[in-house]
Order: structure tokens, then sequence, then C-alpha cells
């Protein structure tokens, strides 16, 4: 039963990649799927002047549409002021995700510190909250930060228009930031689909509708691709008032530094799923289910 359909022209994809686009993806120091998803983003939601000209009054349509649905994504992953509380914000630059550098190791050593301080204190808050060790913990803040570094100074040209912010900082400082908040909620919405006709091409997409559901080991539903629509289908049976839920073990994931594994694992940890997708408990695995 198709739940909901979707235009081919809303859904932002991977694929999707303009000539401007492009240029700003093939100068990042590292290209992933989060590179180019969170391109086609704050391209979307920040168009040139020659692109709003030349579009049909079809296209500008679609254009002001994806921008109203961009700008109101609010939630991305662990880590907003509100998660991290006074004495950690304070340390913050920017956001969690913006803070720090590739050579904080060598920068806090003196201090006998593995790392900036406000990820150290966040590392001990996701070792309370996940149960996971404080190093885990960092790891994870650790590749998260890289992937935003990775693209920073490539893509924070495509940002044509800066968020005003309580941080104090420079106009560059400012387009960066939002290269952070697009990268962190880009994460924490993407999936995957074929989008191609022969089914030979996966693409990494944000669908509308699909991109709010909750997370469930047993979902009810899945995306479908054909012709010019994306169909949200169900794929079981679904009760009076059960939830339409998505698999978010079957989303993709940032890959550290060091570690390919972690793109591979068959289970998302509690860590995982607070840290890129913003989960609550709820929907973290229990003991029963981690031993099963």
């Amino acid at each position: 039963e198709v739940l909901a359909r979707i235009p081919r022209n809303l859904i932002l994809a991977s694929t999707d990649m303009s000539p401007r686009i492009i240029d700003a993806v093939s100068a990042a120091r590292n290209i992933t799927w989060a590179t180019e998803l969170t391109a086609v983003t704050l391209a979307a939601l920040h168009p040139t002047e020659e692109e709003a000209a030349s579009s049909s009054n079809d296209d500008a349509d679609v254009m002001q549409i994806k921008q109203a649905w961009i700008q109101s994504w609010k939630a991305g992953g662990w880590g907003s002021a509100d998660d991290l509380g006074p004495d950690i914000a304070g340390d913050v630059v920017g956001t969690l995700l913006t803070t720090g550098s590739d050579n904080d190791h060598n920068v806090y050593a003196k201090f006998r510190m593995p790392c900036h301080p406000a990820l150290m204190k966040a590392s001990f808050g996701l070792e309370f909250l996940t149960n996971c060790t404080e190093e885990e913990a960092r790891a994870a803040l650790t590749t998260r930060g890289f992937t935003y570094r990775s693209m920073r100074d490539a893509l924070e040209g495509l940002v044509l228009e800066s968020t005003e912010r309580k941080s104090k900082g420079t106009k560059r400082d400012k387009r960066c930031w939002d290269v952070g908040d697009a990268l962190d909620r880009v994460m924490a919405r993407a999936t995957t689909l074929q989008l191609d006709a022969d089914e030979t091409t996966t693409s990494h997409v944000i669908v509308p509708v699909y991109e709010y559901l909750a997370h469930s080991l047993n979902a009810n539903s899945k995306l479908v691709s054909i012709d010019n629509e994306v169909l949200l289908v169900a794929t079981r049976d679904i009760e009076a008032g059960e939830s339409i839920t998505r698999d978010y073990t079957l989303a993709p994931r940032i890959v550290g530094v060091n570690d390919e594994s972690s793109a591979e694992a068959d289970e998302l940890t509690a860590l995982q799923l607070l840290l890129q997708f913003g989960l609550p408990p709820s929907a973290w695995p229990t003991a029963k289910d981690e031993s099963s």
C-alpha cells in the first residue's frame, strides 16, 4: 500500500549536482556521501541569482518549497546547547560539531588533556548517557569533527547569506558554522535509494516525510522510486494507531579517519544512534537486544 507520494524533484540527492556543487565538492579534503549531500543541501538553500533567474515558474516554486523544507529542519545529532548544558556550551565555538581542530591532540597535550575541553566534557556526558567508554565517545566525536573539517573550506562558499547567531565570529566563521549545521542535519536524515530505472546506481538522499519517521528494527515502510515519484510504501500490515517507522540501521554512516569498519557494523550502538541521528533512549538497543 502506498502511504505517500513525493515528487522526484522535491528530494535532495547526491546525484543531483550542478557544476557549482561539483566544483565545491571536488575541493574537499575527503569526499564522501556526507560531503556531496551537504553540498546539495546548501546549494538548494542558497541558490544564486543566475539559478533563480533561469528557473521556470514551476522550478521556482520547487526551489522555494525546498528552501522552506530545509529551513524547517531543527534537530540533528546530539550536541545542541540544550543537550550540553551551560558548563560545556561555554567552551563551544559555534557548535559542538564545529569545535576543535585536527591538531587538538598536540595543542592540548601540554595541559594533559586528550582533546579540546568541550569535546572532553562531551565525551564524559556520552559515556554516562550511552554506557560506552570515554575513549569510544571521544573517537566518535573526533570522527564527526574530522568529517566537518574535511569539507568546511570547500563548501563554505556555497553559503550566500549566513545565519545570525549569538556566538561572535567573522562572516567566514558564520558561513562555516552553517556548513556544520547542514552536515549535522543531513547526517541525521539521510538514507539510500536507487533512483535510476536499471537500479545500478544507489544515491544518498533526503526525502520529505521519510526523514521524520521514528526508528524501528521492525520497520513498516520503505522508499521506492518509480518514474518521477518516490513512493513511501508499507512493507507489512500496519495496526491502527501504530507509528509509521523506518530502520535507521540501514542509514549511511560516517566513517572514522582510520576506521572503515564503523560504516560496516551490523548493529548501531546507542552512541551512534544518539550522536548521528539524535534518537532518544527509547530507540536504543537494550541489553537483551545486544545479547540476542
